[in-house]
């Protein structure tokens, strides 16, 4: 009896830290599918499913010594996140600054150039004389003022807001966050932002606007991606938006 009582001990440790190791604690790993989870993974599953990963996870995985390694190689080559100091100032920057500024500076400097003067069809040819661009670089100028005068100075914030959850998500598989910290602070956001937009439609074209003004292209590939999630049977978007966000690890 005391071998057997031995080994049922050893046993339950061994599974213990295997769930440690693998979710987090075996309670984390069950709160991965709570709706307040469900939400912030939401948030980001664009780019989740671009990267051919699970939207049901936060993070897009469960963590192991492969993916740690390699989230850690893309936090710093994109990010400039080395460590956990360096995660936080990327974090702060994020939602104290982040795209959104810049995309407000440049509006206002268009302002101050008398561009609110001229019709939409004036706005390329103005640029190309004026600043002798080329028609594609005077088109994205063109087109961020249109956004801009369509949806004000925050149109494009929810690509900043979108991009933190998907951060924290990163930082847990880096090994920089532990889960609860990770899931604590998009919690954190998440009752920030919630407030912010009508519904996942209203957010996810903000950060849409977001991806077009980063990247001065096109966001007709993640808008797709967008519109064939919401018909999946696991569609990540089926989470009710305004659900009240809870602690639920």
């Amino acid at each position: 009896m005391k071998r057997a009582k031995k080994i049922a001990v050893i046993l339950s440790l061994a599974v213990s830290m295997v769930c440690t190791a693998v979710l987090g604690g075996c309670g984390a790993g069950k709160q991965k599918t709570s709706d307040t989870v469900r939400w912030f993974n939401a948030t980001y599953a664009i780019l989740t499913e671009c990267n051919g990963l699970d939207y049901n996870k936060f993070g897009g995985r469960i963590p192991n010594a492969e993916d740690k390694e390699s989230v850690r190689q893309l936090l710093a080559d994109h990010w400039g996140v080395t460590d956990r100091e360096t995660a936080d100032m990327r974090l702060e920057w994020i939602m104290v600054e982040g795209e959104r500024a810049g995309f407000v500076k440049t509006v206002n400097h268009l302002t101050e150039y008398g561009l609110s003067e001229l019709d939409e069809e004036e706005y390329v040819p103005f640029f190309m004389l004026a600043f002798g661009l080329e028609e594609e670089r005077a088109e994205f100028f063109a087109n961020t003022y249109i956004m801009y005068q369509e949806y004000g100075g925050h149109a494009i914030d929810g690509w900043d807001y979108c991009r933190a959850f998907n951060l924290l998500g990163w930082y847990y598989i880096a090994d920089y966050y532990t889960l609860e910290e990770a899931l604590d602070k998009s919690l954190e956001i998440a009752k920030q932002v919630q407030p912010m937009y009508d519904s996942w439609d209203e957010l996810i074209e903000s950060y849409l606007r977001g991806y077009e003004y980063w990247s001065e292209g096109s966001s007709d590939e993640r808008r797709a991606i967008y519109e064939d999630l919401k018909t999946r049977e696991d569609n990540p978007y089926a989470v009710d938006y305004h659900i009240t966000l809870e602690k639920t690890w």
